[in-house]
């Protein structure tokens, strides 16, 4: 088996402009996730504090500041936080394309961001060996 060296060398690149339909793609299908992963979570703590009883001690202390009944409506809250949720995603998403719009904008006046990159290639050397 031939011996392996790897080699590296460095490499500069310009980064000069930033995919806006790529960043949208990526950044709906996150907050998205974000979206499912938040709900699903809060639903689970709800359940939680619910069964626990420890919702039932947050209302009863706040009813201790002379509220006359304070109570937590679970299903307000789930369909509040939904629609929240819906305008968070439209909004982090148009912030993340607003970022590379005004990144595009910036790097037409600059001339782009330097990065030095390493690039690793194996190289295979031949074996030493001698055959007879």
């Amino acid at each position: 088996m031939p011996d392996q060296r790897r080699r590296v060398r460095r490499v500069s690149r310009i980064l000069r402009d930033i995919d806006v339909w790529s960043v949208f793609k990526v950044g709906i299908i996150f907050h998205a996730a974000l979206y499912v992963v938040l709900l699903l979570s809060g639903v689970l703590l709800w359940n939680v504090g619910s069964a626990t009883g420890t919702i039932d001690n947050i209302e009863q202390f706040l009813e201790s500041f002379g509220w006359d009944s304070f109570t937590f409506k679970g299903a307000e809250l789930f369909q509040s936080m939904a629609i929240f949720g819906i305008f968070a995603i439209v909004g982090g998403t148009g912030l993340w394309v607003l970022g590379a719009l005004v990144f595009n904008l910036i790097t037409e006046l600059v001339g782009g961001i330097r990065v030095t990159v390493l690039e690793e290639e194996v190289v295979a050397r031949p074996s030493t060996e001698r055959t007879n």
